[in-house]
């Protein structure tokens, strides 16, 4: 036997060895092929490194279906705009960008039936759109809370939502703009006064007594965290998601409450646009997504509490950086018709701004 047939003879051994010893990697990365990969529409900076590590990572690992995000400054604009010849496969929305995006024809309608995981999350807490059918994967959610300044008031004195319109606080609390309030603050009054988040009147009635004790309507997250920190703004309704992040970094004078009447829950879905590229991919990772594993992950990265009541969490750390467990939350938030609130938001949007001259 020749060199040159020895040294075939040995590679195609060792070449039959290689495969034999490695099975489950060639499979794996086989069924990535056929299946392609996930594409999806996020925001940028430390929501998209949370949902790399916490979501595309453990996605990958398990399926070796390959994961990128596409940063983008809005998901619901950059789904919009390529709707035509859709670029993504996910993309991750508020629960009324949600319906919106399913109002107009721009993401798919998913059968509840098909998603085993989400038996694990509340009806009450699942984006339906009929008695079978929902907009998107609920995953996490935050809630729209009462901010304050602990150097310059405490606890005690915001056990009401009513008192942001109190005249001691006069020149001392922000609010968001009504291009937001529209969302969170009106309909949110509406329900806190009447038990009926369509009583939108009562709710611009509130909203407008909080604008008329207000130092400023705040631009960005950032400017509103800057006037809390400094007590330049004493209280105002804010994101529980932002104080998370505001005390992860070492701040130690903002907390948020829930006042006696409770506090806006705020979830959040990934959604599958239509005509979307590997859409098999796009279902795998859909139903990987409802389960509690990515969930618990996330929550550690960012402090999003889970949808998927299995999801197993810190609680302590919930507490020391938000001042509740997860039951106490869930308890004390309401989780409105998010499909109602953007059917009439445009309209509500212009009623805010002439309530407000």
């Amino acid at each position: 036997m020749s060199d040159i047939m020895l040294l075939n003879r040995r590679c195609l051994i060792a070449g039959g060895m290689a495969t034999l010893a490695a099975p489950a990697v060639i499979t794996r990365q086989a069924f990535a092929q056929g299946k392609g990969e996930i594409i999806q529409c996020n925001f940028g900076g430390g929501v998209a490194d949370a949902f790399r590590k916490s979501y595309g990572e453990l996605f990958t690992k398990e399926t070796g279906i390959p994961f990128k995000i596409v940063e983008v400054p809005s998901t619901e604009t950059a789904l919009m705009s390529n709707a035509s010849s859709q670029i993504y496969n996910s993309s991750y929305h508020s629960y009324s960008g949600a319906m919106k995006l399913n109002k107009m024809g721009v993401t798919e309608t998913l059968k509840l039936a098909d998603f085993p995981a989400l038996k694990d999350v509340p009806k009450a807490m699942l984006p339906m759109l009929d008695s079978e059918h929902i907009a998107g994967i609920p995953i996490q959610f935050i809630f729209y809370g009462l901010c304050y300044n602990t150097d310059f008031s405490k606890k005690a004195d915001f056990t009401s939502w009513k008192a942001l319109a109190d005249r001691k606080w006069k020149g001392q609390v922000t609010l968001t703009k009504p291009v937001f309030a529209s969302l969170y603050d009106v309909p949110w009054y509406a329900h806190m006064l009447t038990g009926d988040q369509k009583q939108l009147d009562a709710g611009i009635k509130q909203y407008k007594a909080v604008s008329d004790n207000a130092l400023t309507a705040y631009t960005s997250m950032a400017q509103n965290q800057q006037l809390l920190q400094r007590g330049d703004a004493v209280a105002s309704a804010y994101y529980s998601s932002q104080v998370w992040i505001l005390k992860q970094e070492g701040a130690t004078n903002v907390e948020c409450a829930i006042p006696d009447e409770g506090a806006l829950m705020i979830p959040y879905v990934f959604v599958i646009p239509k005509n979307a590229p590997h859409r098999g991919a796009a279902l795998e990772f859909a139903k990987f997504a409802a389960t509690a594993a990515p969930q618990e992950r996330n929550f550690a990265a960012s402090g999003y509490i889970p949808l998927n009541s299995t999801a197993k969490i810190d609680d302590d750390l919930l507490v020391k950086r938000l001042g509740y467990t997860r039951e106490e939350i869930i308890r004390k938030t309401y989780n409105p018709d998010w499909a109602y609130i953007e059917s009439t938001r445009e309209d509500l949007i212009k009623k805010i701004e002439a309530a407000l001259g």
